[in-house]
């Protein structure tokens, strides 16, 4: 009896198309993948480079937005860094010693070390620190906005989403009203301390600050004292000549205890490097501030700046 063999010609060659298919499908899938990750990536360089929510008139700056757009450059050769109360007390409009007010709000010393370190600002000669105990505590709250705090791998578009969200909606509040605009913001002036609170005021302020603030231990600063140690290194390796000032505090508050500690541990890191520093804590009366740690607009800040150019252009 003849036996037939099956045919396996047909099927192996149905198998073999069906697998080259599959094959150039997710080769294709791959490529097209390929070219999303590529556009994201030079997207996201050219947002980054461009920044147009930092340079753009339809957005609110931040303080280290306005730095850079008065000044037109990342690159300086004198800076007064600090937080507010920087900006609050140096007028550098007033000042002769050429120092850039590189005040922030909520500015902290871990901020100062990671915008050097990703070359966001560069100093090629002096940098002076205001220091008081808020520009050393670690937890105090900030502004998300302020380029140093964007991680690695966080989208422009993403990072920059309260900003964003806010343009459109104001866009269409506009429009709802029967106001066909964009809201632009051309201001660039940082803010200014005016006035004297009075004793109510201040009291109320100095109790919500010992509930909050009072109590807190030395450990509530070690990321920024050890960001001073390292800011030191960093000067030294980079040729900057830096120099500290402890701000001045208004005589009305008590001085509580942990800032005196504060004080004691960061100047002694200054002192251990040789760092030169001048302690103005105490250097003006009351009616010269307009809270606690803020010099006011009319007085302080003019007496401030006047004082600190001859420390400065020493």
């Amino acid at each position: 009896m003849e036996q037939t063999r099956p045919e396996t010609g047909g099927n192996s060659n149905v198998q073999k198309k069906k697998k080259a298919g599959n094959e150039r499908a997710a080769a294709a899938a791959t490529a097209f993948l390929a070219i999303l990750v590529a556009l994201f990536l030079m997207l996201e360089a050219l947002l980054s480079t461009l920044d147009p929510v930092g340079n753009s008139p339809f957005f609110r700056k931040n303080d280290y937005e306005k730095t850079i757009a008065i000044h037109g450059t990342t690159r300086f050769d004198k800076v007064f860094y600090g937080g507010s109360n920087v900006h609050a007390a140096y007028m550098e409009r007033l000042s002769t010693s050429g120092y850039v007010d590189f005040g922030l709000e909520y500015g902290k010393l871990t901020y100062l070390l990671t915008m050097l370190e990703k070359d966001l600002i560069t100093v090629t000669g002096d940098l002076v620190i205001g220091l008081n105990y808020f520009t050393l505590m670690d937890d105090l709250e900030t502004n998300p906005g302020y380029a140093f705090h964007r991680k690695g791998i966080e989208p422009y578009v993403f990072f920059h989403r309260n900003r964003i969200q806010n343009f459109f909606t104001d866009a269409l509040d506009n429009m709802l009203n029967g106001e066909f605009r964009l809201n632009r913001y051309h201001e660039l002036d940082k803010y200014r301390y005016h006035g004297v609170w009075t004793d109510e005021r201040l009291d109320a302020r100095l109790i919500a600050h010992e509930e909050r603030f009072w109590g807190l231990e030395l450990s509530a600063f070690e990321g920024n004292l050890s960001a001073l140690e390292k800011l030191i290194d960093f000067c030294k390796s980079n040729d900057i000549h830096l120099r500290a000032v402890w701000m001045p505090y208004n005589p009305y508050s008590p001085v509580p205890e942990i800032y005196r500690s504060v004080i004691a541990e960061a100047s002694a890191i200054l002192a251990a490097h040789g760092i030169e520093y001048i302690d103005m804590t105490d250097a003006f009366p009351r009616e010269y501030f307009y809270d606690m740690s803020h010099l006011n607009y009319e007085t302080g800040a003019v007496a401030f700046t006047r004082e600190i150019d001859i420390w400065l252009e020493r």
